[in-house]
């Protein structure tokens, strides 16, 4: 009996038992900052977004001007250059001038289309923390369930050592050795797809972090996230992409609407001719000056069409904008109520059910100390106490990662 008492002392004491944290851990606030300094995809849209201010620089710019060099009416039977009066050398200058205010609406389309990188490079900015603040609290969920499990699975061990030497003093059955010897290698199989899942979890998160060593673990404190509040979804950055979009194709109609108009290019030319006059004087030099015009007299199949094509093109951009703050909306109310509904869970499970669940763990243990409780009894509550911590930690898990939708959508990032 002495011997009974003393292993079910290490059974209470696996109970209390905390284990130690790896000595090399990895915060929440750590792999948002590695992913930040080694993830290059919202660099690429803001490197875009530079690009195109600057193109939109040269688009308000004319085009360079045209150098002109050439010989007319050379004498095919000498090439003279004083032979005949009309022979000349010629050096001229041509300047192209697009129709109406084509420059300054392709140059604020350009400058609206780098907004809209800039601001899709802020979102995707947004997207990436709240993608590694899940993946971590996945990571750190699996990690702390093998430390539940790895608990309860020294506790089984004691109880088979309890069953065994109860059942050599021939004071329980066969049955209940076999069933406890059961149950563990039951847990020894759970604990082996929790070590595949953390693993998958791990390189899910790991994928965000660059070169970062394999053994880490997450410190055991579960991390405090940032309380949502209600957004401003105009500003979110998907709309605002969308806006610059819609900006965009405005500016779009109105380039369109400037074929309506000549473009016109200048054509200087000086022409230097050699020999005499029939009066013994010098020839003179001739300077010659044109304009070329551009004649928008048959628009139904080119005008009219670019118009039409334009239009068309801001139309969708607008139902774009309105189908994002439509969406937007739509997310931030479901993930609300997600948010709000794991929290009433969380909250039943850490103030009712987890403590019900350890104490009948307890009076069940207790009872079959002292003989007044059946070994499939305390089986049956240490499973549903096992099956109880799991869960509360599943919630508390799921209630962050909604937490970080939540914060993606009102844009809260620290």
């Amino acid at each position: 009996m002495l011997r009974l008492f003393m292993l079910c002392g290490v059974v209470l004491a696996t109970l209390t038992a905390r284990p130690l944290l790896a000595a090399s851990t990895l915060t929440l606030e750590e792999s948002i900052r590695l992913a930040l300094d080694n993830d290059p995809g919202f660099r690429i849209n803001e490197a875009r977004s530079a690009a195109l201010k600057e193109q939109a620089v040269a688009d308000n710019a004319l085009p360079d001007p045209k150098l002109k060099l050439g010989l007319m009416n050379f004498p095919t039977d000498t090439f003279k250059r004083d032979q005949e009066p009309m022979t000349q050398v010629q050096v001229g200058i041509q300047q192209m001038f697009p129709a109406g205010d084509s420059l300054k609406y392709q140059s604020q389309r350009t400058l609206s289309r780098s907004r809209v990188q800039q601001h899709r490079s802020e979102d995707q900015r947004r997207q990436l923390v709240r993608d590694v603040r899940q993946a971590w609290l996945e990571w750190y969920y699996w990690h702390r369930a093998q430390k539940v499990v790895q608990e309860n699975r020294n506790l089984y061990r004691s109880l088979v050592r309890v069953t065994e030497s109860q059942y050599a003093a021939g004071r329980q059955q066969q049955q209940d050795v076999i069933r406890a010897e059961l149950e563990l290698g039951l847990l020894d199989d759970r604990l082996v797809d929790i070590r595949n899942q953390m693993e998958e979890a791990w390189a899910t998160l790991a994928r965000y972090l660059g070169d970062t060593p394999d053994a880490m673990s997450p410190p055991q404190p579960f991390p405090e996230l940032p309380r949502p509040q209600s957004p401003r979804l105009d500003e979110h950055p998907q709309i605002q992409a969308a806006r610059a979009e819609v900006d965009a194709e405005q500016n779009g109609v109105s380039l369109a609407r400037q074929s309506y108009k000549p473009s016109w290019m200048l054509d200087v030319t000086y022409g230097g001719r050699d020999g005499l006059n029939p009066d013994g004087s010098g020839r003179s030099d001739f300077l010659s000056a044109m304009v070329l015009m551009d004649i928008p007299l048959f628009t139904d199949n080119y005008q009219d069409r670019k118009v039409a094509a334009g239009k068309q093109q801001l139309q969708g951009a607008l139902y774009s904008l309105k189908d994002r703050q439509r969406e937007l909306n739509r997310q931030w109310q479901a993930s609300h109520t997600r948010w709000n509904n794991l929290a009433d869970r969380l909250a039943r499970y850490q103030d009712r059910l987890l403590p019900m669940a350890r104490e009948n763990a307890r009076s069940a243990l207790q009872g079959y100390q002292s003989r007044d409780a059946e070994f499939t009894a305390l089986m049956r509550a240490r499973i549903m106490q096992l099956d109880t911590e799991l869960k509360a930690l599943r919630l508390r898990t799921d209630h962050a990662r909604a937490q970080a939708q939540l914060l993606y959508l009102a844009g809260v990032t620290q």
